[in-house]
C-alpha cells in the first residue's frame, strides 16, 4: 500500500505541475472540492498558533491571532483562506513579514499569489473570533467544530485532509478553568486574567481542534501511569458518587482494549474529558478534550440497561475515534461514515465484557438495525458513501445510515474475511496512514490480498447502493408437506434485486424450529433444501438476523407471530421477529391497531430486557403515529390498565423504569392521569418507582400537555424544585412551549425564528417536540409550513444533527394526510430545493407521505 501512495502522489503533483499559469480556481462559499484538492497538493507542513483572549462577558467579542506556517510547493494560484465571518472581523493580515494587500471574497481571506513564495510562508491574522460555533453560555464555552465549523471562529484551511500542528494560548476570566487537545505548557496569572499556554499537538485536521473554558469542578484519576481529568458542573453529590467511578471505569477499559486490538499505544498526549450540560451530541471525540453529553453519563439511579448500556458504548465509541478519526482521518467528509463506522462497530465488541449477562448477538440487532430501517425504508434513503462537492453541506451526510447500517456492513465485512483477517487489516491500515488520511477504498484494497471474495463488488452494493432489498417468501404445500419455497427480492420501484448476503430462513413450528442456509445473490432462489419439509407455522427469513432488508412477511407467518409470538423461545430469533413485525406495520402489511393489542398481549410475557425495551418503544411509536384518535379511545384505557398492572407486578428495576416511561407517555385518561399527577407532586409513589429530578421534570412536562388546567402549578413548582442552574435555564426556555395559553406557545414558536435563541439545540428540539406533541397536532400542522421554510437556514447556522432532528420534531406528533399533503407541496412548489435537505424531509415525513 505504501508504494500505491507513491503512486497516488507522484501522479498528484503532476496534476498540479500541469495547472501552473492556467486559470485562477474559482471563489464560492464554503469549501469547495476542487479547491481543498488544489491545497492539498501544495500545502505540507502546516502549523498553527492561535491565542484567544475570552472576556467574562459572552456578548463581548473575543480577539483572536493566528500565525500560520506552511510550506508551498507553486506559487501559481492565490491563496484561498476559509473565514466563514464578516470581512469587518479581520483587522490585520501580514504574510511573509509584510502587510498584505489581502482582500475578503464570499468567506474567504485571499492572499494574492505575488506576496507568497515556493517553500516556507508564514501569515500572520488579527481577527474578532466568530461566535456561531463557540456555544458560549454565562458560565463557560465550549468549540464544536465539525464538520467545517473552524472556519466561522479562526482563519483556517478547514478541511479534513489538511493536518496541522496546534499550538494555543488562551487568556480567560481569572476563576475559570481551561483545557485544550495539548497538553497544558503553563499557566499564569495576571490581574483578573489567567493565561494558559498549551502544547502543541499531534497532527490534527480543523474539526478536532478544541478549546473548553468556564467554571467546572475537575476529578482526576491515574491509570497506567497517566492522568485523566473529568471536567463538569454537576451540583448533585449524589449523581457524582454513584457515576464517577464506572465512567472512568469504561474509560479505562475502553483504552486497553482498543491498545491491544490496534496494537498501536494511545496515540496522542492525553485524554481528558468534559461532560456539558445539553450538549448537542452524545459526544464529540476532540483528541485530549473529548466532550460528552452530562445526561449520558450521570444516570439516575432507576436508569435503565439500555441507558447503561448506551452510556458504555458512547465512552467506547469516542474513545475509538482516537485511532479509528483522530490517528487516521478520512480524506473528505464524503466518508465521514468511515470513521463513525469503526468506532460503532468496535464500540460493540468493547462493551461486551460490561455486559456478561447481554445476549450480545440480540443487543447489536436492536442497537443498529431498527435506526437504519428507519431511513432505509423511506423514499429519502441514502447511501453510506454520499457525494459532498462542498463542505458547507457536509452537516448532511450525516444520519442513521452512517452510524447504524455501516456496522451491520461491517459485520458482514467481518463474515467474508474472518473476524483475524479483519484485526490484521485493520493494524495494516492504521500503520500505513498514521496522522494522516485514508479513504475506505484504501482499506478495501489492504483486505483484498487477504480474501478470495471480490470486495470491490461487494462494496458497490452495500456502501454506494441506497435503500433495502425488499425479501418476500412463497410456499405452496401439499398433504402439510412443503413443494416449494422461493425467495425474492426486488428494490423499492419494483426492480429485481441484486443484494448479495448470506439468508438463514427459519422454519418456524409451534414447539421447534429448523434453519436453512443460503446464499442469496440473484433475484429469485427456489429453497431445494425446503422440498419435503413439514409445512412450517411462520417463516423468517432472516432467522439468525444477520440478513438486511425488508422482509414481507406472508400472511400465515404474520397472524401466528402476532399471535403466538412469546411461544418463540430463542431470544434472538423473538427479538429479529418483533423488527420484523414492526417493519411490516411501517410497510403497511400490518395494521397499527393489531400491532398494540399484539404488543400488549405479549408484554407481560416477555422476560428479555432489551426486547422488552424495544417492544415498548414501537408501541408508543405505534399507539401515537399507527392509530386513529378513535382507536386510541378504544383501547387507551385497557392498554394503560394493562401497563399500571406490569408496572406494580415488575421487580426489576430496569424494566419498571421503561414500564413507567411507556405508561406516562400513552397515559391520557383522567383518573390515570390524576394517579401520576399525585405521585409527581410527591404524595405516593407509582407501584415502589421512585421519581429521579429527571423524570420528574419529564413527567410534569407531560402532565403539562395532557393537564392544561394544572399546566402552570406543573411547571412552577418543578422549576422551583430544580437545583442545578444549567438544569434551571433549560426548564425556564422551554416552558412556554408547555403552556396552557394557544398564543404563548405560538410566541415561543415565532422565537425560534431567531438564530440567537436557537443557540442551545438541545433545549429548541425538546421545546419544539413539546409543541407537536400528538394532542396538539392541530396546532402543530399550522407551524409546519413555517418549520419547512426555516430548514435552509438552521442547516446554515446549525450543528450537524440539527437540520434532522428540527424535522424530526416537527413532525413528531403528525399522522395525518394533511401534513402529508403540506410536505408534498412544499416540495412541488420548490423544485431546484437542494437535494440533500429533500431527502432529510422525506425521512422525517415518512410516516405521513404515506398516508392515502
Amino acid at each position: 500500500m505504501k508504494n500505491t501512495s507513491t503512486l497516488f502522489l507522484l501522479i498528484t503533483l503532476l496534476f498540479s505541475a500541469c495547472t501552473t499559469n492556467t486559470q485562477q480556481l474559482s471563489i464560492e462559499p464554503g469549501v469547495a472540492k476542487t479547491m481543498a484538492a488544489y491545497r492539498k497538493a501544495n500545502i505540507t507542513n502546516l502549523k498553527y498558533q492561535l491565542t484567544f483572549d475570552i472576556p467574562k462577558n459572552r456578548k463581548d467579542e473575543i480577539p483572536g491571532n493566528s500565525t500560520i506556517h506552511f510550506d508551498l510547493r507553486s506559487t501559481d494560484q492565490d491563496l484561498q483562506i476559509d473565514f466563514r465571518e464578516d470581512a469587518s472581523l479581520i483587522r490585520k493580515v501580514v504574510c511573509n513579514g509584510k502587510t498584505t494587500n489581502y482582500r475578503f471574497e464570499l468567506e474567504h481571506l485571499i492572499i494574492p499569489k505575488g506576496e507568497l513564495i515556493v517553500g516556507k510562508n508564514q501569515i500572520e491574522i488579527e481577527f474578532i473570533t466568530g461566535n456561531s460555533s463557540l456555544n458560549r453560555n454565562d458560565e463557560f464555552l465550549y468549540t464544536l467544530f465539525v464538520p467545517d465549523r473552524a472556519r466561522t471562529a479562526f482563519p483556517c484551511f478547514d478541511q479534513p485532509d489538511l493536518k496541522a500542528a496546534f499550538q494555543l494560548n488562551l487568556n480567560i476570566p481569572k476563576k475559570w478553568k481551561a483545557m485544550a487537545n495539548g497538553k497544558l505548557a503553563s499557566k499564569k496569572e495576571e490581574g483578573e486574567k489567567c493565561e494558559y499556554c498549551f502544547m502543541s499537538t499531534k497532527p490534527l485536521p480543523t474539526y478536532l481542534f478544541s478549546f473548553v473554558a468556564g467554571k467546572f469542578e475537575t476529578i482526576t484519576k491515574v491509570h497506567n501511569g497517566r492522568e485523566h481529568t473529568m471536567y463538569h458542573r454537576e451540583t448533585d453529590p449524589e449523581k457524582l458518587a454513584d457515576n464517577t467511578d464506572e465512567i472512568f471505569h469504561l474509560l479505562f477499559q475502553s483504552l486497553d482494549w482498543l491498545e491491544e486490538y490496534t496494537n498501536i499505544p494511545y496515540p496522542f498526549a492525553k485524554y481528558d474529558f468534559v461532560l456539558i450540560p445539553s450538549f448537542q451530541y452524545g459526544g464529540m471525540e476532540h483528541t485530549g478534550a473529548t466532550l460528552y453529553n452530562d445526561s449520558k453519563l450521570f444516570l439516575d439511579k432507576n436508569a435503565t440497561n439500555n441507558s447503561y448500556l448506551y452510556r458504555a458504548n458512547l465512552i467506547a465509541h469516542e474513545t475509538a475515534h482516537m485511532w479509528f478519526g483522530d490517528l487516521v482521518t478520512m480524506k473528505w467528509f464524503d466518508q465521514v461514515w468511515l470513521k463513525e463506522v469503526f468506532a460503532n462497530f468496535l464500540a460493540d465488541k468493547i462493551t461486551n465484557p460490561s455486559f456478561p449477562e447481554m445476549n450480545h448477538a440480540l443487543k447489536f440487532k436492536m442497537a443498529h438495525f431498527p435506526s437504519s430501517y428507519g431511513v432505509d425504508r423511506t423514499s429519502g434513503a441514502n447511501a453510506i458513501n454520499q457525494k459532498l462537492p462542498n463542505l458547507k453541506d457536509a452537516g448532511s451526510v450525516y444520519g442513521s445510515i452512517i452510524y447504524h447500517k455501516s456496522p451491520i456492513v461491517m459485520d458482514m465485512l467481518e463474515r467474508i474475511t474472518g473476524e483475524e483477517a479483519l484485526k490484521k487489516g485493520l493494524q495494516t491500515y492504521l500503520k500505513n496512514y498514521a496522522y494522516g488520511n485514508a479513504s475506505w477504498e484504501d482499506l478495501i484494497a489492504i483486505l483484498d490480498e487477504t480474501t478470495t471474495s471480490d470486495l470491490k463488488q461487494w462494496s458497490k452494493i452495500w456502501v454506494d447502493k441506497a435503500g433495502r432489498a425488499i425479501i418476500s417468501t412463497e410456499i405452496s404445500s401439499e398433504n402439510d408437506l412443503i413443494t416449494n419455497l422461493t425467495i425474492t427480492q426486488s428494490d423499492g420501484q419494483g426492480n429485481a434485486g441484486d443484494w448479495n448476503q448470506d439468508l438463514n430462513i427459519l422454519l418456524g413450528y409451534d414447539e421447534t424450529s429448523e434453519i436453512i442456509s443460503v446464499k442469496f445473490n440473484q433475484p429469485q432462489l427456489a429453497i431445494t433444501e425446503a422440498k419435503g419439509k413439514k409445512t412450517p407455522d411462520y417463516i423468517i427469513p432472516n432467522g439468525k438476523g444477520n440478513a438486511y432488508g425488508f422482509f414481507k412477511l406472508d400472511t400465515k407467518s404474520k397472524l401466528f407471530l402476532l399471535e403466538n409470538m412469546h411461544k418463540i423461545e430463542d431470544d434472538l430469533v423473538r427479538g429479529v421477529a418483533w423488527i420484523n413485525l414492526y417493519e411490516n406495520l411501517c410497510e403497511g402489511e400490518v395494521s397499527g391497531k393489531e400491532f398494540v393489542l399484539a404488543a400488549k398481549k405479549h408484554l407481560p410475557k416477555e422476560k428479555n430486557t432489551l426486547i422488552l425495551e424495544r417492544m415498548l418503544s414501537y408501541m408508543q411509536s405505534a399507539y401515537w403515529l399507527h392509530i386513529s384518535t378513535g382507536e386510541r379511545l378504544q383501547i387507551g384505557k385497557h392498554l394503560e390498565e394493562s401497563l399500571w398492572i406490569q408496572l406494580n407486578e415488575e421487580t426489576d428495576r430496569s424494566k419498571k423504569s421503561s414500564l413507567y416511561s411507556t405508561l406516562s407517555s400513552v397515559t391520557t385518561s383522567k383518573p390515570l392521569l390524576e394517579q401520576l399527577f399525585t405521585a409527581w407532586k410527591e404524595e405516593a409513589e407509582i407501584g415502589g418507582f421512585s421519581l429521579s429530578e429527571t423524570k420528574a421534570t419529564d413527567l410534569a412536562a407531560s402532565l403539562a400537555i395532557k393537564m392544561p388546567e394544572k399546566a402552570e402549578e406543573l411547571i412552577a413548582t418543578q422549576m422551583e424544585r430544580i437545583k442545578n442552574p444549567d438544569r434551571k435555564k433549560k426548564m425556564k426556555f422551554v416552558a412556554p412551549a408547555l403552556s396552557a395559553n394557544p398564543q404563548v406557545r405560538k410566541d415561543f414558536f415565532e422565537s425560534l425564528k431567531k438564530e440567537e435563541n436557537r443557540e442551545i439545540e438541545r433545549w429548541v428540539l425538546d421545546g419544539l417536540g413539546y409543541l407537536n406533541h400528538p394532542l396538539r397536532e392541530k396546532e402543530a400542522l399550522a407551524y409546519l409550513p413555517q418549520a419547512l421554510e426555516l430548514l435552509q437556514e438552521i442547516q446554515i447556522t446549525g450543528d450537524i444533527f440539527f437540520p434532522y432532528s428540527w424535522l424530526a420534531c416537527s413532525y413528531s406528533g403528525l399522522q395525518s394526510k394533511e401534513a402529508g399533503d403540506i410536505t408534498r407541496r412544499f416540495l412541488e412548489e420548490q423544485p431546484d430545493y437542494p437535494e440533500n435537505l429533500k431527502l432529510k424531509i422525506l425521512q422525517a415525513a415518512d410516516v405521513v407521505l404515506r398516508k392515502e
